[in-house]
């Protein structure tokens, strides 16, 4: 396995001392790494992975150096647009290297919405003209430090592709304030101040997967719609269908990361002023589901800019007891709702059972169900 500082240290020796992307679990001794034994120097955590390479693109524009950008594969969606009208060679040419984390490698068990993307990872670095090196637990530091030495010089952009269990395990935390109530908790506080006919949309991580053992352990129905990948498009999803519904309560369980990483279309919900969308954030301002890594949203003052966006009603609450007396009857909309929990979760959580297209069906099911009664 690599130790990642020595990988750093490496990396360093090379030139490539600037670091920016959205971290992922495979890489989470990265950027703990990058955090603790280089106390964030030159590194940047963006909000999306498209941003990530518009800042290095600054960045290489301003320096000259070759900047790193690591990423999740999913994140190569994001990145595909800025990479091919702007950094490609046929328009800015600007080299720079990719850390890309490879779930759903095939042969390989990962979660359903890794399969098609782990799939297609090589065919689309190969597609997109990016040279790369798959890594894994037998790859040597000189290895690594070889073949992206060997890349630079040829001023094109490379990639090392990151299977599981490649970096050394790393046990140290990120800050986290136990003061504060869990999300779980909160999640279960939140869940129960709306009606059973409510309609829940939850975003990708740990999130859903703690909603999933709620109802489980309540012996309550799994029709709730798990937003198990796509991160930062759950409450886009909730705002077409409370478009839909507009006789239903829509309530989009985020996370601050999530919002982050495509905030421009909270304008739209707010410009709609739909009063049955309730939008609660559970707010940690950290990627707690892929090792726990500070964000910048605590920095924001969210109630004016939820307030500019045009959401009508915001409640922010740090308490259980403060959560549980609130009342969140409203004679218009959007609500925004923000939670503050601790950068934690349990290490045991189930994954549902049902696949994606069984989570669809049973969701499918209750909005029609709920549709037909009202």
């Amino acid at each position: 396995m690599l130790k990642a500082k020595n990988f750093i240290n490496s990396l360093q020796s090379l030139g490539i001392d600037f670091f920016t992307g959205v971290p992922d679990s495979l890489m989470s001794e990265f950027s703990k790494s990058l955090h603790f034994d280089f106390n964030d120097k030159n590194h940047i955590i963006s909000t999306n992975e498209g941003s990530a390479l518009g800042i290095c693109m600054g960045y290489s524009l301003g320096t000259g150096k070759i900047p790193l950008i690591y990423m999740q594969n999913s994140g190569l969606g994001n990145f595909i647009n800025p990479y091919t009208s702007l950094l490609n060679s046929e328009v800015y040419n600007i080299p720079f290297v990719l850390l890309v984390g490879w779930r759903g490698e095939p042969g390989f068990k990962d979660e359903p919405q890794h399969q098609f993307q782990g799939k297609i990872t090589l065919k689309l670095l190969e597609l997109l003209q990016i040279d790369y090196k798959v890594i894994d637990k037998n790859t040597t530091l000189e290895e690594v430090h070889e073949y992206l030495s060997i890349n630079i010089k040829t001023n094109n952009p490379s990639a090392l592709v990151v299977r599981k269990d490649t970096f050394e395990k790393d046990q140290r935390k990120f800050q986290n304030n136990k003061n504060l109530p869990t999300r779980k908790k909160a999640l279960e506080g939140i869940v129960k101040k709306f009606s059973t006919e409510t309609i829940f949309i939850s975003t990708t991580g740990k999130l859903s997967r703690e909603l999933y053992q709620f109802r489980v352990d309540q012996d309550l129905s799994e029709d709730d719609f798990y937003t198990v990948g796509g991160m930062g498009h759950a409450s886009a999803i909730s705002f077409g269908l409370a478009k839909t519904l507009s006789n239903k309560n829509i309530v989009c369980l985020d996370g601050d990361g999530s919002i982050l990483m495509h905030m421009g279309h909270q304008g739209i919900i707010g410009t709609e002023k739909m009063k049955n969308f309730f939008h609660i954030v559970f707010n940690n301002s950290a990627h707690e589901s892929v090792g726990g890594q500070p964000n910048v949203y605590n920095s924001i003052d969210r109630k004016k800019l939820f307030s500019s966006f045009g959401y009508e009603n915001i409640f922010t609450f740090n308490n259980l007891k403060d959560l549980t007396d609130s009342s969140f009857d409203t004679n218009n909309g959007p609500t925004y709702i923000e939670i503050e929990v601790q950068n934690y979760s349990e290490s045991n959580l189930p994954r549902p059972k049902n696949s994606p297209i069984e989570n669809k069906e049973n969701f499918i099911k209750k909005v029609n169900s709920e549709s037909s009664n009202s």
